[in-house]
C-alpha cells in the first residue's frame, strides 16, 4: 500500500480521535432545557426533579427569544423527572422525562434530538469541509503539474466545487443562523443531510436552461451534421438532468402512493430516495461542472513560446482535396503560435501535418495541411507529413515517430499541436497515454458543435474513471441508508 495513503489515514483517525476528545468534554454532562410559554406567566416558576442524585439545576433564565430556560449539570446517571411548576392557575405544570447515560450524556426521552451543546460538532464540520477543500486544491495543483490533460483534473475540479459550496453555506449557517434550535442534534442532523441537496437546488435555474440549450444544439447540429448516435448525448443529458431535478420536488407526492409517507416509517423511506437523488444529482452536476472548467482551461491554456514542433491533427477534407472550414481553422491557430513564437523568441518550429486518405478523399489529409501551409507562406523544409492515421490516436502516435525521426538534437523535443478547441483536452491525454508531452492550442468552432462536444467530453470523464465514480456514488448511497437508519433507531428527527 501507497505510504502516502497510510499516512493519511492515521491522519484522519488523528483528527477523529482529538475530536471525540473534545466533544466528550463539551457536551458531557450540560444541558439546556427550553419552554415555549408566555415569559410574563413564568415569575414565581420554579423546577423540581423526582431524584437529587443525577441533575442540579446551574440556571434559571428567559431567553432573548422570550423562551422560558433551564440549564443543568449532571451529578449522576440514570432517569429522572424534571417538572416545571409555573404557578399561573391557567397554566399546567410540564413534565419531562430525562436521562442521563454513565457518559454524562443528557438527553430527553421522547423529545427529538434531545442532544445538546452541538455547536462544537457544526465548527469540526466546517474545519473538515476547509481541510478538504485544502487537500483537494494542492492535489489538483500536483496533478496538473504532472498531466494538465488528466482526467483526474476534472474530478478534482468539480470535488472542489461541491466542498467550496458546502464550506460557504456551512460558514454561513454558523454565522448568520439565529434558529433557537441550533445546538440540537435534529438540526445538525437536517443541516448535514442538506449537504447533499444543497447544490441542485442553487444550480435549478442553470440546469433547466442549460438543459434547453443543450436540445437546442443537437437539433441543430443533427440538421447540421446529420443524425448519429453520438450528435443525441446533448439531448438526453439535457432530459436526464431535468428530469432527475424535477423529479426531486414530486417523490414525495409519488411515494405517498406507495407507502404512508407520514408516518415515521414512511418518512425516512421517503427521505432517503429524496436525498439519494439529490445526491447522485449533485455528484453528477460537480462531475459536469469540473469537466466544463476543465476543458475550458485546458482550451484557453498557451504553450511556453520554445516549441520545436508542431503538429496539426487532421478532421477530414472537402471533395475538391482541400481544407474544411474546421480544418483550415487548426492550421491558422498553427500557423498563429509559430508566428507569435518566432516573433517573441525568434524561434521557429516545424509543423507536422497529421492524416491519412479516408474511402471519400482525394488526398491524405496530411498533404492537403501541407498545400495550405505552402499557400500561407510557409518554407516546405519546415513542413513534415504523417499521412497514416485514421483517429486522434493514431495522429499522436505516428507523429510522435515523425518527430522522433526528424529531431537531430540531444534535449527531446518540445512539441505542442493544434486542434478544435473542444479536442484539446481528449488530443493531450491521449498523447499523454502514449508518452508524448505535447501541450495544445485551440482553434475555436461553431456553438453547436461546441455544446455537444462537451457533452461527449463528459461522457469520456465519466467512462476513463468509472471505477472511481461507482465508488463514490456508491458511498454516497451507503452513507445515507446509515444516517437514515441512525435517525430511525434513535428519534433524531
Amino acid at each position: 500500500m501507497n505510504m502516502k495513503y497510510v499516512k493519511r489515514f492515521l491522519l484522519v483517525l488523528l483528527i477523529l480521535f482529538v475530536f471525540t476528545l473534545i466533544n466528550f468534554f463539551v457536551i458531557r454532562g450540560h444541558y439546556e432545557f427550553r419552554f415555549m410559554v408566555d415569559p410574563d406567566k413564568t415569575v414565581n416558576a420554579f423546577v423540581s426533579f423526582d431524584r437529587d442524585d443525577i441533575l442540579e439545576i446551574t440556571d434559571i433564565y428567559v431567553s432573548k427569544k422570550n423562551m422560558f430556560c433551564v440549564k443543568v449539570k449532571a451529578v449522576g446517571s440514570g432517569a429522572v423527572n424534571m417538572t416545571v411548576h409555573y404557578g399561573d392557575p391557567e397554566m399546567e405544570d410540564e413534565t419531562r422525562k430525562i436521562r442521563v447515560t454513565r457518559l454524562g450524556i443528557i438527553y430527553e426521552e421522547g423529545y427529538l434530538g434531545s442532544v445538546g451543546n452541538l455547536m462544537i460538532l457544526r465548527y469540526e464540520m466546517a474545519f473538515l469541509f476547509l481541510v478538504t477543500f485544502i487537500n483537494l486544491f494542492i492535489a489538483l495543483k500536483k496533478i496538473k503539474k504532472i498531466n494538465p490533460y488528466s482526467y483526474a483534473n476534472m474530478y478534482y475540479i468539480g470535488a472542489l466545487v461541491f466542498a467550496g459550496v458546502n464550506l460557504f453555506f456551512w460558514l454561513l449557517s454558523i454565522v448568520l443562523s439565529t434558529n433557537v434550535w441550533k445546538d440540537r442534534l435534529f438540526m445538525l442532523f437536517s443541516e448535514i443531510t442538506s449537504i447533499f441537496s444543497r447544490l441542485p437546488m442553487i444550480l435549478f435555474p442553470a440546469v433547466v436552461i442549460f438543459s434547453i440549450l443543450l436540445i437546442i444544439s443537437n437539433i441543430v447540429l443533427i440538421k447540421k451534421e446529420g443524425f448519429a448516435l453520438h450528435n443525441m448525448l446533448g439531448i438526453g443529458l439535457g432530459f436526464v438532468l431535468t428530469f432527475m431535478t424535477v423529479f426531486t420536488f414530486f417523490l414525495y407526492s409519488l411515494m405517498d402512493n406507495i407507502i404512508d409517507v407520514h408516518s415515521y416509517r414512511g418518512m425516512h423511506v421517503e427521505l432517503f430516495f429524496e436525498l439519494a437523488f439529490f445526491g447522485i444529482l449533485s455528484y453528477l452536476e460537480s462531475m459536469l461542472i469540473g469537466t466544463i472548467i476543465g476543458s475550458l482551461k485546458a482550451q484557453r491554456a498557451i504553450p511556453d513560446f520554445d516549441r520545436d514542433y508542431m503538429i496539426i491533427l487532421g478532421c477530414g477534407l472537402k471533395k475538391d482535396g482541400t481544407v474544411t472550414p474546421l480544418l483550415k481553422g487548426r492550421a491558422d491557430r498553427a500557423i498563429w503560435f509559430a508566428e507569435k513564437q518566432k516573433e517573441k523568441t525568434g524561434k521557429d518550429l516545424v509543423f507536422v501535418s497529421s492524416g491519412g486518405q479516408g474511402e471519400d478523399e482525394a488526398v491524405p489529409e496530411a498533404v492537403a495541411v501541407k498545400n495550405y501551409l505552402l499557400s500561407c507562406g510557409v518554407e516546405e523544409d519546415r513542413i513534415l507529413t504523417e499521412e497514416k492515421s485514421c483517429s486522434t490516436y493514431e495522429n499522436m502516435k505516428f507523429s510522435k515517430q515523425v518527430i522522433q525521426d526528424n529531431n537531430k538534437q540531444q534535449e527531446p523535443a518540445r512539441i505542442a499541436f493544434s486542434t478544435t478547441d473542444y479536442h484539446v483536452f481528449r488530443s493531450g491525454h491521449l498523447a499523454n497515454e502514449l508518452g508524448l508531452n505535447a501541450l495544445g492550442v485551440g482553434a475555436r468552432t461553431k456553438w453547436y458543435f461546441y455544446m455537444n462536444a462537451q457533452i461527449r467530453e463528459f461522457a469520456a470523464n465519466l467512462n476513463a474513471q468509472k471505477i472511481r465514480h461507482i465508488l463514490n456514488v456508491t458511498y454516497i448511497v451507503v452513507m445515507l441508508a446509515s444516517m437514515m437508519a441512525l435517525s430511525y433507531f434513535y428519534s433524531i428527527l
